[in-house]
């Protein structure tokens, strides 16, 4: 029995020379992947409200009945296109009032219209009538008291002569300069009564309300870009219906028009993405009404302010909205694009994370290494890294089996 032990004894001892870590050093199976550059926009978050480029409320000038409403709510109306006509009959009773009154003064100063400037009716003046006769009666006044100094002077003229017309001539100038005053006194009414003659015809233009005419739309569209949409202002409000009274004082509101088709989108952003948002940066909208709908838009306004409450300043995003799809009103989120970087991307899979600490393990040779790396931006098929070369074999599966140094078998 002894004898049999001693023989199955040798059989079961290891090898020379192997030893118990070598025997369970096996590789770990592990799928690698590449470390690849990709070049990904950096884009700063905002939410906020879409504000119609133009929002205004009309009123007439003056007061009266309504007397036709030529628009409605939905309808388009270009600027200066009338929206609505009050009666104008006690206004035009006033213009037919005024321009006689007007023109009349003009006849007896022998114009059709009112001089530009003073120095331009004092050259006018020797034509007025009434100027003309007087500086005739003068020139006959003095012709005649030359003769009687002629007279005078050769012994056949009386002194009471020469008296007589030296006071018709002194009369004569002086009815010359009253008629020239009477010319400029008449001017001046003429002048009183075109303004009035003004007033009545602008009071009856106003009876009619139009759409305004922005002054400042060709100013905006070098920000928005050039766009094909004709300018027409959207009826918003319709306040007023035919037949009712409307107060010049205080104002009645009869329209509220808003310009739709370019829309301002308000946001504030932390002030910390200040030195990364510019004018001209292209904007990525997207509103709940159309989830799977990209609409672009451009950084038109800065703030040059931080609000001290919250630490935030103020943009305004310029949209274009020729089809009309956005509201304005509405809310939106939107993601300004600031710059555009080259990173290293890896598979999101091949991220280890333990105790804080971020790492992959890369394959070197036929063992694992560790690097720490610091993460950005991530997707579902990629993550940004840092730390981590192009072109480096990251491992994607089995790192649970890995330690710094192990040996590995690329599947």
């Amino acid at each position: 029995m002894p004898l049999l032990l001693l023989f199955a004894l040798p059989a079961c001892a290891p090898k020379p020379g192997a030893s118990a870590a070598d025997a369970e050093a096996k590789p770990v199976p592990v799928t690698v992947a590449d470390a690849k550059p990709m070049a990904l926009r950096r884009t700063v978050p905002v939410v906020g409200t879409l504000y119609p480029y133009e929002d205004v409320t009309l009123s007439p000038k003056v007061g009266g009945r309504v007397l036709r409403a030529f628009k409605d709510v939905g309808d388009r109306v270009a600027p200066g296109e009338p929206l609505l006509e009050l009666d104008a009959t006690e206004y035009r009773l006033a213009v037919d009032q005024a321009r006689p009154a007007f023109e009349a003064e003009l006849r007896k100063l022998k114009l059709i219209t009112l001089p530009a400037t003073d120095a331009a009716f004092e050259q006018w003046i020797p034509r007025v009538d009434a100027v003309a006769e007087a500086k005739a009666n003068a020139e006959l006044a003095d012709s005649e008291l030359k003769r009687a100094e002629r007279e005078m002077a050769s012994g056949v003229g009386s002194r009471q002569i020469l008296d007589s017309a030296t006071n018709r001539l002194t009369v004569a100038k002086t009815r010359v300069q009253v008629a020239e005053t009477d010319a400029r006194v008449t001017l001046a009414n003429a002048r009183r009564l075109k303004a009035a003659l003004d007033d009545a015809e602008r009071k009856l233009g106003d009876t009619k309300l139009n759409a305004p005419n922005p002054a400042e739309w060709s100013e905006w569209l070098k920000e928005l870009g050039p766009t094909t949409t004709p300018l027409k202002y959207a009826v918003a409000q319709k306040m007023v219906s035919i037949g009712s009274p409307v107060e010049s004082t205080p104002a009645t509101s009869c329209y509220r028009l808003v310009i739709d088709h370019a829309l301002k989108f308000g946001a504030t952003i932390p002030e910390k993405h200040a030195p990364e948002v510019a004018l001209g940066q292209s904007v990525e909208l997207r509103v709940e009404a159309y989830p799977n709908q990209l609409f672009t838009g451009g950084v038109a306004r800065i703030s040059p302010t931080t609000d001290t409450d919250n630490r935030t300043f103020a943009v305004v995003i310029g949209v274009r909205n020729g089809d009309g799809r956005l509201k304005a009103g509405g809310f939106a989120t939107a993601e300004i694009v600031v710059r555009s970087d080259t990173v290293v991307t890896v598979p999101p899979e091949a991220l280890v994370q333990f105790a804080g600490v971020n790492k992959v393990f890369v394959a070197d040779g036929n063992k694992a290494k560790v690097v720490e790396v610091g993460i950005g931006a991530r997707d579902k098929e990629w993550l940004e890294v840092t730390g981590l070369p192009v072109g480096a074999k990251v491992i994607t599966s089995g790192q649970s089996q890995l330690v710094d140094g192990a040996l590995i078998r690329i599947r």
